[in-house]
């Protein structure tokens, strides 16, 4: 018998996860794709108990097994799967290889299956054209090195010949070939399925908009799984809105949206604990301008709610986050592994890191996306998410620690890019900024001493202005004087335009941009002459001295357009409805 490390990667990522345009084909989509990869490692498992090394959960049987139709749809399973396997010869390692990447397929057309056969009956879809596309959804690689006494380099190979044999796919064309047709509005590759479906009752069960086009994948993302386990991007931007309302004021809302679920114009929300259980639906017509935009809903109940609406003298925040964050330095620490076991070690690690990290994004009212490995992507409301990201980056580094010390090796820690984006911005814009943000937080511009370990927040408005900002984990006063300028908005304890008064004044000192440092001075007196004037939203003469402390301290260490890009951060963060960003729903 000759002992294997084998790799085995799943995709195409662009197909499953990029191609998104709402945040329920975002995660439906890293679902179907962990779905996949699970479907691989159990298969492996059941061949050849304990052979995994990636992932490496506790209880495989259990942890691993395929979901049935009442399991939480949790995508917590990394698309590159490795094991450590046992074969008399390489032909039958090629064997068991192929039989794992079978299950990934089989598992997939058993969820594309269950779409077709319960929900798209009556429907006028190409039966044909469906099954040639549904066969055709999934790639998958493998790669594998035989001599593995020297674990390490073995490893290093093993990635190497990974990474060559993805680079040297096939290239198959794609097989649904019929010309004349429109495409996906998703990613543009496939030929549409729905293009016949004109009914706005039909539309509306498939979840498409009236131009919208999708293909297989496009129409599974939209109808898989369990609909009311996903919490959609309206219902979090509402979501600290909502839980600001009375009980009789949420009440009166629930009672019109339950018939519009009823009527199959809106949808549940269930998922995710108990963390929407106060208002366990959509939220998407509680924002003005989409109740009034609306041409389909029920006429009666549109006036109901929006009677109901306008009686609550304040609008739900009409902006969202999206996190992503990454753990730095693994590379190091998997080099480093002189073993499988080693390797087993982390896995568990990052398994239970992956786990706990979806608690601790419920906790802070958001809903993970995926969480896998050292990955994370989640949405989150305004107010908690820069908590949350902290949280995360404080459980990585603490679930890191014995490893890195043992291995010795630098502890690998957790870069977070936060990106704020309108509810209703398309899913693959916001992830677009969400990607840069993390980017931006791993610092690869940066010296050496100044990358990683790091968050960056972007805000990308309709107008399409960006400002952002990145700060250091370790930068300790930076971040506590961050959180207090978030909690003095929060408080109304500094003027809505502070951020705006500031960004003039770096704009009307002669020569600050081109002599900063020669107009310390100037900046630092007329910012103090700035502050005086100033009168906080909440009614106080004057802003109070230690919040003029924090603003001076943050100066000295900035400039300040970077310091209004700051305020302006922050006061975003603080935001719960409408009129707090200073616009309307």
């Amino acid at each position: 018998m000759t002992s294997y490390l084998v790799a085995i990667s799943i995709g195409p990522v662009q197909s499953f996860i990029e191609a998104s345009r709402r945040s329920q084909d975002l995660w439906c989509g890293s679902w179907l794709l962990s779905e996949a990869a699970r479907a691989v490692a159990y298969h492996l498992d059941q061949s050849q108990p304990g052979c995994l090394i990636f992932p490496s959960p506790s209880n495989p049987d259990s942890e691993l097994c395929p979901r049935t139709k009442t399991d939480n749809p949790e995508a917590n399973v990394s698309n590159v799967i490795r094991a450590e396997i046992k074969a008399k010869s390489a032909t039958e390692l090629k064997q068991l290889i192929a039989q794992a990447k079978a299950a990934a397929h089989q598992r997939l057309a058993s969820i594309a299956s269950d779409v077709l056969n319960e929900q798209l009956k009556g429907l006028p879809i190409n039966i044909d054209r469906w099954r040639t596309q549904q066969a055709d959804v999934i790639e998958t690689f493998a790669a594998w090195v035989s001599d593995n006494t020297d674990y390490k380099a073995a490893s290093k190979r093993l990635g190497q010949l990974l990474t060559a044999r993805k680079n040297t796919r096939n290239f198959s064309p794609i097989t649904d070939s019929q010309t004349g047709l429109p495409k996906s509005s998703l990613d543009g590759a496939n030929n549409s399925l729905t293009h016949q479906i004109q009914d706005k009752q039909q539309r509306l069960r498939l979840g498409l908009s009236q131009k919208e086009q999708l293909d297989a994948l496009g129409i599974v993302k939209r109808r898989a799984g369990r609909l009311d386990q996903f919490t959609p991007i309206s219902r979090i931007a509402a979501h600290d809105w909502l839980m600001s309302l009375t009980d009789e004021q949420r009440k009166g809302l629930q009672g019109d949206y339950r018939q519009l679920v009823e009527m199959g114009q809106a949808t549940a929300v269930r998922g995710n604990g108990k963390v929407y259980e106060k208002f366990p639906y959509d939220a998407e017509y509680l924002y003005d301008t989409r109740l009034i935009s609306s041409q389909d809903l029920d006429n009666t109940i549109k006036e109901a709610l929006r009677r109901k609406l306008s009686q609550i003298p304040s609008q739900p925040a009409t902006y969202a986050v999206l996190l992503k964050a990454d753990g730095d330095r693994m590379g190091e620490l998997l080099n480093q592994s002189p073993n499988a076991e080693s390797s087993r070690d982390i896995s568990k690690q990052l398994h239970c890191f992956a786990n706990e990290a979806r608690s601790i994004i419920s906790q802070h009212n958001g809903q993970a996306i995926y969480s896998g490995g050292d990955d994370v992507l989640a949405l989150l409301p305004l107010s908690s998410a820069f908590g949350c990201a902290q949280t995360l980056a404080e459980l990585f580094r603490t679930r890191m620690q014995t490893l890195a010390k043992t291995l010795s090796v630098q502890l690998p820690t957790l870069s977070a890019g936060l990106a704020v984006g309108h509810f209703v911005q398309p899913m693959r814009q916001l992830r677009h900024r969400a990607n840069q943000a993390e980017k931006t937080a791993k610092g690869a511009h940066l010296p050496p001493a100044q990358q990683r370990n790091a968050f960056a927040i972007s805000i990308g408005l309709r107008s399409g202005h960006e400002v952002n900002w990145r700060c250091r984990w370790d930068e300790q006063e930076n971040i506590e004087d961050f959180q207090r300028l978030i909690q003095a908005f929060t408080e109304k304890a500094l003027p809505s335009r502070i951020m705006q008064d500031v960004r003039q004044m770096s704009q009307s000192i002669p020569g600050y941009s081109q002599y900063p440092d020669a107009c310390a001075g100037i900046v630092s007196s007329e910012f103090e002459r700035l502050l005086r004037r100033a009168k906080p939203n909440n009614g106080d003469e004057t802003i109070n001295q230690a919040l003029k402390e924090t603003l001076h301290r943050q100066l000295q260490k900035t400039n300040l357009q970077k310091l209004a890009d700051q305020l302006f951060i922050a006061r975003w963060l603080a935001a719960r409805t409408a009129a707090d960003l200073g616009e309307s729903s």
